[in-house]
């Protein structure tokens, strides 16, 4: 890997300043920059009494001053400015992966921009043919079909070339991570995964034909399994990772097992990406508590990816 990785500050009023200076001073990785404002990660270095490394820094200047720990405009509109920055320098081959500090969404929604999230800005972006979002870590994987959507819509985007789509990807990434071939899991919609029709017809009509698909592509993968006992401890021994139906049917049991651990990959990208699983946290920012586990942990895997 000859090209630095670059993280990127993430929103300026939450933890991705502090974590970003941690990882500066701790982390084993070395080939990797920080996209953010110098003068901000300066400021915050000398509140935490942390190092400041000035030549590591790729500045990118706040407009205004921000407080710290407050939803702003300003704020959403500097994450999404350095966000792109960064997207685009790894596109031109300048950066040989970016790892993401975490944004607000609704200080990006105050400052006018139309992506919900990083994931549905990097595929608009990059225009992948094909697209996932995979949280991982040594726990616990899931890979999901709907992310950011209101629950009322997620039966109706269940489309079943969509779902074949992440379990492909999802196989292909984690046979990659593994060097062996993956085994899958895919558990219901339903309650029950539907119990024979009485609780939704999805498992019946989309789900386990999609799944039979899969396995004809000889892709191991079990399922629809009871969404309530899927993710066991005696399930997931045999279980590389969960190809999920929506955002929060893979993200409570990632984050309950692996808050500090997991990472965020965007599958299918030209691009390296991955990112932290945590958000902003206003509520100790600027407090020095921030663990960077989760940033450490996802720069590490960037790199890994990089150099593949």
């Amino acid at each position: 890997m000859k090209q630095p990785l670059v993280i990127t500050q993430g929103d300026p009023a939450g933890v991705g300043p502090e974590l970003a200076l941690k990882i500066l001073a701790n982390s084993s990785e070395k080939n990797f920059k920080v996209l953010g404002c110098s003068a901000l990660l300066s400021k915050v270095a000398h509140q935490l009494k942390l190092p400041f490394f000035k030549d590591r820094i790729i500045d990118h200047p706040l407009k205004k001053e921000i407080q710290i720990g407050k939803v702003s405009a300003q704020a959403g509109q500097h994450s999404f400015e350095c966000l792109e920055r960064a997207v685009e320098g790894a596109m031109r081959g300048d950066f040989s992966g970016v790892v993401t500090n975490p944004i607000h969404k609704e200080a990006w929604h105050l400052a006018g921009i139309s992506y919900p999230a990083h994931t549905e800005y990097l595929v608009a972006k990059t225009r992948p043919t094909r697209h996932a979002m995979m949280l991982t870590s040594s726990e616990i994987t899931c890979a999901l079909v709907t992310t950011h959507v209101p629950l009322s819509e997620i039966s109706s985007l269940l489309d079943p070339e969509r779902i074949l789509e992440v379990i492909t990807l999802t196989h292909e990434a984690m046979t990659s991570i593994k060097g062996r071939k993956a085994r899958l899991a895919m558990p219901g919609l339903n309650p029950h995964s539907g119990e024979g029709g009485l609780f939704g017809r999805e498992e019946i009509e989309i789900l386990t034909p999609v799944l039979e698909q899969a396995r004809a592509k000889g892709i191991d993968i079990e399922g629809p399994l009871s969404p309530d006992t899927a993710f066991l401890p005696t399930i997931r021994q045999r279980i590389d990772a969960y190809v999920c139906t929506y955002h929060d049917q893979g993200l409570i049991p990632l984050k309950t097992l692996a808050f500090d651990l997991g990472v965020n990959v965007t599958l299918g990208l030209p691009i390296v990406r991955t990112s932290v699983d945590h958000g902003t946290a206003f509520d100790i920012a600027g407090k020095g508590i921030a663990n960077p586990s989760s940033l450490d942990e996802a720069l590490r895997l960037a790199s890994r990816l990089a150099e593949n």
